[in-house]
């Protein structure tokens, strides 16, 4: 029985406690270690209205402007610097926090990216994104990317690995060491007097016995490290001075937590968070703009949080993919290929587009409809992989994949 099985079939059972999904490993910590966050946005985000060729011919034909960026008016965008040579590309005017980050060269973006050779349906792109493949035939591989990375890792602290929400994410698919939590506060198992029974039930030798005890000293570290006043209550989690994550929505309250469980200093290494609602077929203009806004400053809000991190965290920004070059008759754009990846941390070279931009003209499209993909999104995160977070071998984290030549991001 491994320790997922025991935790839902026995502790959640016998204590009604509020740990769902969960697997554990204890050992020394390793609190200097990289730490890598994996930011999936949901939905096949439109990279094209998040970071678009203002004054593209094509794109301006192809969209009404309040579906595009442009250079001037209501809609215009924010010019950048280090774009594409002779392109003039512009971020949603709603992403002012990305700019800063951007500009402060911690933030680095490519352009038609994603995955080749790949599919417009979200389950299937998904699916195959965080297995780490390209194709169906090897939709086979039962582990996510991210558990072989773990796996390769190896890592020995309380806490190598966690997902911030309700459930596992494939790319965690058969992990034995994540962890799916959605408040450090909420990491618990009952009252006291449930842990003393708890503990006297699985004080054997035998090895559901040891799971159990483990799990249990784990929680009790954990729970440990949490603020709490006089009467042993705990305490909310304080930011660090002159961050807010005020009006950043689900994914503030998000990464949020994650700073939280992160600056407990428990040997992370590996976590995902989601942020859905990105499959814009209609009415595009509004919820976009909400979408990019919420975004931009809950990222920016994070990674202020998180800065005595910089210097050792990695923060990876994808989607599925991305939409169609023209927009559907219902003031939205449906599902296409190319979108906007993003890489950041201290250290990459940011400020600056990333990858190799072949325009918007009918013959440049895929199929004489979507943003042509570049740039493999296996590339990024092999790059990401190898020369951040330590690995030297990446062939068994993206089984078949070569990458002829790096993008240079790191």
């Amino acid at each position: 029985m491994n320790r997922r099985h025991f935790l839902c079939s026995s502790l959640a059972a016998l204590t009604g406690s509020r740990i769902t999904n969960l697997t554990f490993a204890a050992d020394a910590l390793q609190s200097r270690d990289h730490l890598l966050v994996v930011l999936f946005l949901r939905g096949g985000c439109d990279g094209l209205n998040l970071l678009g060729p203002a004054n593209d011919k094509d794109y301006i034909a192809a969209r009404p402007e309040w579906l595009r960026v442009t250079d001037a008016g209501k809609f215009a965008g924010i010019a950048l610097k280090n774009g594409y040579n002779g392109i003039d590309m512009r971020l949603h005017r709603e992403a002012g926090a990305l700019k800063e980050l951007y500009d402060s060269g911690h933030l680095a973006m490519i352009h038609a990216c994603g995955l080749k050779n790949g599919s417009r349906s979200h389950f299937e792109a998904q699916d195959m994104m965080e297995r780490g493949v390209a194709d169906q035939k090897n939709i086979s591989i039962a582990s996510g990317w991210l558990t072989r990375t773990i796996e390769a890792l190896s890592p020995q602290g309380l806490l190598p690995a966690v997902a911030v929400g309700g459930e596992l994410p494939d790319s965690l698919l058969h992990s034995k060491v994540a962890v799916s939590m959605s408040e450090a506060r909420d990491f618990t198992y009952g009252r006291e007097n449930q842990l003393a029974l708890l503990k006297r039930l699985y004080g054997g030798s035998e090895s559901i016995h040891s799971t159990g005890k483990l799990t249990l000293d784990t929680i009790t570290a954990l729970q440990s490290k949490l603020p709490r006043d006089g009467d042993g209550n705990v305490q909310d989690y304080r930011p660090e001075k002159g961050v807010s994550y005020e009006d950043t929505g689900g994914l503030g309250e998000s990464l949020r937590n994650l700073a939280q469980i992160a600056k407990m200093e428990a040997g992370l290494r590996v976590a995902t968070v989601d942020y859905d609602g990105w499959d814009t077929h209609e009415g595009q203009e509004y919820r976009f703009s909400e979408l990019v806004s919420e975004f931009s400053r809950a990222l920016s809000s994070f990674y202020n949080d998180m800065s005595r991190f910089h210097s050792k965290m990695t923060v990876v920004v994808h989607t599925e993919f991305g939409r169609r070059l023209k927009s559907n008759q219902s003031d939205g754009t449906d599902h296409g290929y190319g979108g906007v990846h993003m890489i950041l941390g201290n250290g990459i070279k940011g400020g600056k587009l990333h990858g190799e931009w072949c325009g918007l003209a009918n013959d440049q499209l895929d199929d004489g409809a979507d943003l042509a993909i570049t740039t493999d999104y296996r590339t990024v995160l092999t790059e990401v992989l190898s020369r951040r977070v330590g690995l030297a071998d990446t062939k068994s984290i993206f089984p078949g994949f070569e990458m002829k030549k790096a993008l240079g991001i790191v």
